[in-house]
């Protein structure tokens, strides 16, 4: 594991601040997986597709459902993205 190094004058104000931070950023990261996965979920019902399938390519894309099943697409990718980041920051540990 690689070690990011901060200098402050102040350790003790900083600290507090930065574990603040990294848990606010994970909770709003949760929220927004949850919020995410709901619209996935409303979004693969609407459509009735498989969301595991339609990211295999497996789906095919008739042209009147075409925008929604890129906004699905869409979603999947961002779920994707939103899972990497909150797992970056529970690898996180702060060493005074």
């Amino acid at each position: 594991m690689e070690k990011i190094e901060i200098r402050t004058p102040e350790p003790e104000k900083a600290l507090p601040i930065l574990r603040d931070a990294i848990e606010r950023q994970k909770r709003i990261l949760s929220q927004s997986l949850a919020r995410t996965e709901e619209r996935i979920q409303e979004l693969a019902t609407q459509l009735h597709v498989n969301p595991e399938l339609l990211l295999a390519g497996k789906v095919p894309h008739p042209e009147k459902e075409d925008m929604d099943l890129l906004e699905l697409e869409g979603e999947l990718e961002l779920l994707r993205h939103l899972r990497e980041q909150l797992e970056s920051l529970e690898h996180l540990t702060i060493c005074p």
